[in-house]
């Protein structure tokens, strides 16, 4: 009898310890299914990088659209239009890497919604007036080049166009059916005509504000 009983206690404390370790191991199963779904880290988010140009440089493309009175930059495309048009000492135009007053130009209709226009020193001012670019002939066998001359909307060889590029990148920089073609390598800048599409630049134009000439028309 006490032998049964003896039996009967050990029976029970192995019953409890029995449900006691299925307890302990379903709790461990949900504990590490919990912790193998939400162990991984999330993957780090990449921070955005943008990159633009200089403030001092258009991007490269078209550009900016021509407002009358305003003055600009002409870079070319081929450079990301970090070379640009500017007026040496001589008064005949070359290119510069550097956003200086003597790289300013303003564009003037000749006539009021016209798109042939006068392009005309920004800073430049000689009898208090602005100066306009001009078709110039160096003589010899040397190429046309543009130089800084009194204004004249009635000479052909100072009215300007800035149609597209044939792969719309750009601007044509054209006076009396001669394209400019700044991309010799030496800083120059020539005008001829066109050839299979390797005798003229593009340009990108950047808008630096309202024109401070005296005449802007």
């Amino acid at each position: 009898m006490r032998e049964g009983i003896v039996m009967s206690g050990f029976g029970r404390v192995g019953a409890i310890a029995l449900v006691l370790f299925v307890a302990s191991c379903s709790a461990a199963k949900d504990d590490t299914g919990a912790t193998g779904s939400g162990s991984s880290a999330p993957a780090p988010v990449e921070s955005a990088t943008t990159t633009t140009a200089p403030p001092a440089f258009a991007p490269v493309g078209p550009g900016a659209a021509i407002e009358p009175g305003h003055q600009y930059t002409f870079g070319t495309v081929q450079s990301g239009g970090q070379k640009l048009l500017t007026v040496g000492p001589d008064g005949v135009v070359t290119l510069t890497d550097h956003l200086e007053d003597r790289a300013l130009f303003v564009p003037t209709p000749v006539k009021a919604g016209a798109e042939e226009y006068l392009l005309k020193t920004g800073k430049i001012v000689k009898g208090g007036e602005a100066l306009c670019l001009v078709v110039n002939s160096p003589g010899g066998s040397e190429p046309l080049n543009l130089k800084t001359a009194a204004c004249d909307a009635g000479k052909d060889d100072q009215v300007f166009t800035f149609p597209a590029s044939a792969d719309n990148k750009g601007r044509l920089i054209e006076i009396a059916g001669l394209f400019a073609f700044a991309e010799g390598g030496d800083g120059t800048v020539v005008v001829q005509e066109s050839g299979e599409g390797d005798a003229m630049s593009a340009f990108t134009l950047r808008d630096q504000g309202k024109a401070t000439i005296p005449q802007v028309g």
